[in-house]
């Protein structure tokens, strides 16, 4: 890995004036690129199911620099806007700009009618 290219890579991505906020990971406060949403997945007609449902989930990333977070795992706890999130995975590892995106998840909310 080029030391010069994950310099720049990381000094415009976790630049709080650009892209980057503060989150807390594992009560330590870390820049962090962060995505939060919400999907949902619709139901299809079946035993014991109501018509028209859907499973609504989270669908959150938060992407760190790896020397912040040299080893991210399942249950880590991150915090975000005064909202406890916990961590469901590794999503993708960058080894070039020396950053990780794990996916996050919180308010599993199950079935919702449409």
């Amino acid at each position: 890995m080029n030391p010069f290219i994950k310099k720049i890579i990381q000094d415009a991505t976790f630049n709080e004036d650009l892209f980057a906020e503060k989150i807390i990971y594992n009560g330590v406060i870390i820049p962090a690129i962060v995505e939060i949403g919400e999907g949902e997945q619709q139901q299809t007609n079946g035993f014991m199911r109501s018509p028209n449902t859907a499973v609504v989930f989270g669908t959150s990333f938060v992407t760190v620099k790896i020397e912040d977070v040299p080893n991210p795992k399942r249950k880590d706890k991150v915090e975000y806007e005064g909202k406890t999130y916990y961590v469901a995975g590794i999503e993708l590892i960058d080894s070039v700009g020396g950053s990780v995106t794990v996916k996050l998840t919180s308010d599993e909310r199950g079935y919702m009618s449409l």
